[in-house]
């Protein structure tokens, strides 16, 4: 295979097998909560601030303080987002998220025109520079989802009763605004260093489309999940390498893959779900 032959995909790679490990739990969680296009928003959120970031100077060359001033955006981002849950709800969150969506996006645009390389910043903002990660980043990445990753397992059985169930995880006293804040802050810290390496749409695609097509083949949380991560690593796989083949862009034949599996997830699931019917339908008339 072509990935297996040059450093920088093999690089390319390990980031791959890291988004799909955080955005597919992170993403069972966005399915679950019905908020879809949180992951969308929030991405956009730390894209605005990173061009604010190079606006003021802070490009690659200070790759620091760029992380920084992105990531305060994708905080405050979050901050809304869980004060917008605690009060009484009179429009869906979704409405709010897609107006934060819409306005980060717009004003990236506004921002990124006074840049001199706007042109480049906007494809890499959508896109991002995935095989040009270095082995720096990659460290980095690691050593953050690694941490991100305990603290939900620490916290598993009640960010997960807030997920699931939370009218009982209010009727058992648990602060749902607290665990909205440890969720979105936690998720704010991914989406910024994924934003980064990834672009905003294939940080998108790892958060919603092995969540759904696990949530269509499987039951159960743990077998949702771990399906989640066999099929975003087959599509890693498989992206990277018909990527090489055909000379494409990396993330965008990634999601493409992506789309092709839960696709063929679902038509198995339609005629397994046919066949059953038919089957239970025979039974019944042989009574």
């Amino acid at each position: 295979m072509m990935i297996f032959q040059y450093h920088f995909i093999i690089t390319a790679l390990l980031v791959c097998l890291m988004l799909t490990g955080i955005h597919t739990y992170f993403g069972y969680h966005v399915v679950k909560r019905g908020v879809i296009f949180v992951d969308l928003a929030l991405a956009q959120v730390a894209a605005l601030g990173a061009s604010v970031g190079v606006l003021l100077g802070w490009g690659s060359e200070f790759p620091v303080h760029n992380y920084v001033i992105s990531l305060s955006f994708t905080l405050f981002g979050a901050l809304l987002f869980v004060l917008f849950r605690s009060k009484k709800e009179t429009v869906p969150v979704e409405t709010l998220i897609g107006i934060t969506y819409a306005g980060a996006i717009a004003l990236s645009l506004i921002v990124l025109e006074r840049s001199a390389a706007g042109t480049e910043e906007i494809k890499e903002m959508l896109s991002g520079s995935l095989l040009t990660v270095s082995p720096k980043e990659l460290a980095f990445i690691a050593i953050l989802y690694s941490i991100i990753g305990f603290i939900h397992w620490f916290a598993r059985k009640e960010l997960l009763l807030v997920t699931e169930k939370p009218e009982e995880a209010r009727e058992k006293k648990l602060k749902l605004w607290w665990w909205d804040f440890v969720f979105y802050a936690t998720f704010g810290f991914v989406v910024t260093s994924s934003v980064k390496v990834a672009g905003v749409l294939l940080v998108f695609a790892f958060l919603i489309i092995p969540a759904t097509a696990a949530i269509i083949a499987v039951e159960g949380t743990f077998k949702r999940i771990v399906f989640g991560w066999i099929f975003g690593i087959s599509g890693c796989v498989l992206g990277l390498e018909s990527s090489m083949r055909l000379d494409w862009s990396a993330g965008p034949t990634i999601v493409t893959v992506f789309l092709l599996f839960l696709i063929i997830i679902r038509i198995f699931g339609f005629f397994k779900k046919k066949r059953f019917k038919d089957h239970w339908n025979n039974q019944i008339s042989r009574r």
